[in-house]
């Protein structure tokens, strides 16, 4: 099987991409990533003025796809 998300710096590039068209506020800091058998795990921060929030992603490694999305506030 040949990975598409071969390795950390790939699946940090899609997590990007992905929070640039989907998530509201600046992409930041990356505070964690996984690699699972099947897919990467990766969290990471965007700002808006008044707040932060977390993100957390799981993409598939074959294939590079978002299959979840969560979000926290900083509030929450």
């Amino acid at each position: 099987m040949s990975d598409d998300v071969p390795d950390q710096e790939t699946a940090i590039e899609l997590a990007k991409e992905y929070a640039d068209s989907e998530c509201v506020g600046r992409f930041g800091d990356v505070t964690d990533v996984e690699e699972r058998d099947t897919e990467w795990r990766i969290e990471f921060e965007t700002h808006t003025l008044s707040d932060t929030h977390t993100h957390r992603v799981r993409i598939t490694k074959s294939v590079g796809n978002v299959i979840t999305h969560n979000r926290a506030s900083r509030f929450e």
